[in-house]
């Protein structure tokens, strides 16, 4: 990729970055709030929790879908491939990018708090995510779709099992948190910070 692409993938990067920390649904995730309403959640409803907004969180999840899958040249993967080709001068910055994405993908192969496999067998932090993420946040795959609906509608487990996805979007915006700090700080270095909004 060209220079200029690079740059502007990783503009690209800190703008949605920007949108992830700063959102409503993250200043829902990281303030105080009251009880969650239990009767609802126990028959059926998983995302019965004080002051949750279902359209702040789906927005936060498609903007996270946009920095984690590899479809438009700007997800955490391509934001790493980028950094390996920065000079030795942004080791600095390069060793944040390469931490971070290391310390999410250890963090997701953690075992999940909420098990969503059969008795005796684990459920990865990973798992979990895809399964909520892809079963029914931001995507609809046919195969998770059943499972996903099964489980967000399983009374009080559904309860552990928002829980545990929120503690996994903790995990993603950490990452993405360090990778965009370190993006912002190379386009500073590079003189590319003006056309940063």
């Amino acid at each position: 990729m060209s220079e200029e692409s690079n740059v502007d993938n990783l503009k690209r990067f800190v703008q949605r970055a920007e949108r992830i920390v700063s959102s409503a649904f993250w200043g829902w995730m990281t303030r105080k709030r009251g009880q969650s309403d239990m009767a609802r959640i126990i028959a059926g409803d998983w995302l019965a929790h004080d002051g949750l907004n279902i359209d702040e969180l789906e927005a936060f999840c498609l903007n996270l879908r946009l920095l984690i899958q590899g479809r438009d040249g700007f997800c955490l993967r391509d934001i790493g491939l980028i950094a390996e080709g920065w000079e030795s001068k942004h080791d600095d910055l390069k060793k944040v990018i390469q931490d971070a994405r290391a310390e999410l993908h250890k963090n997701l192969a953690f075992r999940s708090i909420a098990n969503i496999k059969g008795e005796g067998e684990i459920t990865t932090n990973k798992e979990l995510f895809d399964l909520v993420f892809y079963g029914g946040m931001v995507h609809e795959d046919k195969v998770m779709r059943h499972e996903f609906d099964r489980l967000a509608k399983s009374g009080l487990f559904s309860f552990f099992l928002f829980q545990a996805f929120r503690g996994v979007l903790f995990h993603y915006r950490n990452c993405i948190l360090h990778v965009g700090w370190a993006s912002l700080h190379w386009l500073r270095r590079e003189g590319y910070v003006d056309d940063v909004e």
